[in-house]
């Protein structure tokens, strides 16, 4: 297994810790159920899709709907999960900014490595 694979699966790990966090022990001074939450939603997707593209873009035949929806469909999970932790609610709009994060940091690594070796 390649160190990528190995920070994927760790990272995934980590997302579902955070997420088995009660909601009233999620300090309010650094997180808001606003915009605030999506970013932050975004930015912790965009680096799972990076990690899944260094992990698997070799090994799959369309990487990108691959690691795209196998994102997606994480963070519907960990959306779910997070409703049975107490003071957690899931949020559709959660598993978009999760969507948009993944692709946006698959693509942007792909054309980061296509266009870094030219």
């Amino acid at each position: 297994m390649n160190i990528y694979k190995k920070l994927l699966f760790s990272y995934l790990i980590v997302i579902l810790s955070i997420s088995s966090i009660p909601g009233n022990a999620i300090p309010k001074t650094w997180f808001s159920l606003g915009w605030e939450d999506k970013l932050y939603h975004v930015i912790e997707f965009s680096v799972l899709g990076i990690l899944g593209y260094l992990a698997y873009y070799s090994d799959l035949r369309r990487p990108f709907i691959i690691i795209i929806s196998g994102g997606f469909l994480f963070g519907l999970v960990d959306e779910l999960y997070q409703s049975l932790i107490p003071g957690r609610f899931p949020n559709a709009f959660d598993i978009i900014a999760d969507g948009i994060g993944v692709t946006f940091g698959s693509i942007s690594i792909h054309f980061l490595r296509k266009y870094s070796h030219d």
